[in-house]
């Protein structure tokens, strides 16, 4: 037979979504594990989730540099031991923070993951926050720190930050040169004992998850103690936004970042799919109407995106780019011009569906794996979502009408609340 490539394949909407049951433990200390079983190679993925984000911060960047320091030394391995032993295992060992968790990120080989726990369990129990080891990260941060405030971008992400938020919300709060200095390691031993106890972890395993992978993680994590405590964590405030427009000035800068926004609706929300398609239209894929508009017909950047950020105490929809300083109000204005279409012009059905077709597919291309449906796993978890929300929020996407879509624009694109910030040179 003959392939006529000439010819596009065919396209069929992707209506249905199959996950993999996941399941649920408990390590002999109670600490609570879900798992997905599913691969071919004897790999595993484990992640440790602890509320020990930014948000739970005393000080400011305690949570940071307690979060970093881990892999610096422990009791029973120095950090090049640390390094060293992982690397030998071909093992890969990671720390991450966001505004509201930690993360302790190991991918091992099934044979070799008892080795790999052993310096993991020791990290996470027995860390030194050793001053020498910390001057040295100082130094590093305080370095990385003036390279990016010469970056547009990272000026107007702080400058939006704090007006969205105000800066007695943690989400608003940002650091300055001399906190990077005046942290001291006894404030990362205090955090850690109060916010890095084994009775705060939930962990997340994935991949080919065998009756003896679960041995192996109950054995070198299931025995661990401490005291259980709730995190220390003041009330969260409610954000004191400053709409309006702000401008943060970076002499000689060849572009203009614009970081502009406003809060908006959870994924718990009922309306969240069909804004969710809507903003996808607006901004939230290449070929989107920003795109058209300010990077295709009028040249003024390479990218503009709009995007829907889930926090725990908070949900942020804004747009992003960096343009040339003189275009930067004319992007504004063709900002607003993208918005009032989106609220009172209906989408045409082949723009609906192509979008709608996007979606779904790159749904599917994040689930694709067992370490990406891992995360899947993860993030329905933390955010207390049903089981099958990713099924049942394409099948929500893929009802929303065009007259949704603009009532979507109407009730939550509402220009008198945007936040606005440019950074970058005076024209």
């Amino acid at each position: 037979m003959t392939i006529n490539r000439t010819l596009q394949p065919p396209l069929y909407p992707i209506s249905q979504l199959q996950i993999p049951e996941v399941k649920q433990t408990r390590l002999d200390n109670q600490i609570p594990m879900h798992y997905l079983n599913l691969g071919s190679q004897e790999l595993v993925k484990l992640q440790i989730s602890i509320p020990a984000g930014t948000t739970y911060k005393q000080k400011t960047l305690q949570a940071f540099y307690t979060n970093k320091m881990l892999k610096e030394g422990s009791r029973n391995f120095s950090a090049t031991q640390i390094a060293e032993n992982i690397d030998f295992y071909g093992a890969f060992f990671e720390t991450r923070l966001s505004h509201d968790r930690a993360y302790v990120n190991i991918f091992s080989l099934n044979k070799y993951l008892p080795k790999v726990l052993e310096v993991v369990a020791d990290v996470l129990t027995n860390p030194l926050f050793a001053q020498k080891e910390f001057a040295v990260l100082q130094d590093q941060e305080v370095q990385a720190f003036n390279y990016r405030m010469k970056k547009v971008k990272n000026l107007a992400q702080r400058e939006f930050n704090e007006r969205l938020f105000g800066d007695s919300h943690p989400y608003g709060k940002t650091a300055k040169p001399e906190d990077y200095t005046s942290i001291k390691t006894t404030d990362l031993s205090n955090f850690f004992n109060q916010h890095y106890q084994p009775a705060h972890w939930h962990l997340y395993l994935s991949g080919l998850v065998t009756p003896q992978v679960l041995e192996t993680v109950n054995e070198h994590l299931g025995h661990l103690s401490g005291k259980v405590s709730s995190p220390v964590m003041e009330k969260i405030p409610e954000p004191e936004t400053q709409s309006g427009s702000f401008f943060t000035e970076q002499k000689d800068a060849m572009q203009t970042a614009l970081k502009m926004g406003m809060l908006t609706i959870s994924r718990q929300h009922e309306d969240f799919a069909a804004l969710s398609l809507t903003e996808t239209i607006f901004g939230g894929f290449f070929g989107s109407r920003l795109m058209q508009n300010i990077r295709e017909d009028k040249g003024y950047t390479y990218g503009i995106y709009s995007s829907i950020q889930n926090l725990k105490h908070a949900n942020i929809f804004s747009i992003s780019s960096e343009v040339g300083s003189e275009v930067a109000q004319n992007t504004l204005h063709e900002i607003y011009i993208e918005i009032d279409r989106m609220k009172n012009e209906l989408v045409d059905d082949d723009e609906l569906q192509l979008v709608k077709n996007y979606m779904a597919g790159s749904l599917l291309r994040s689930l694709n794996g067992p370490f990406a449906l891992g995360e899947m796993m993860r993030m329905v978890s933390e955010e207390q979502l049903p089981a099958d929300y990713y099924i049942q929020y394409i099948k929500r996407v893929q009802q929303v009408t065009a007259l949704e879509v603009r009532e979507m624009a109407q009730r939550y694109f509402n220009q008198e609340s945007f936040t606005v910030v440019l950074a970058g040179s005076k024209q």
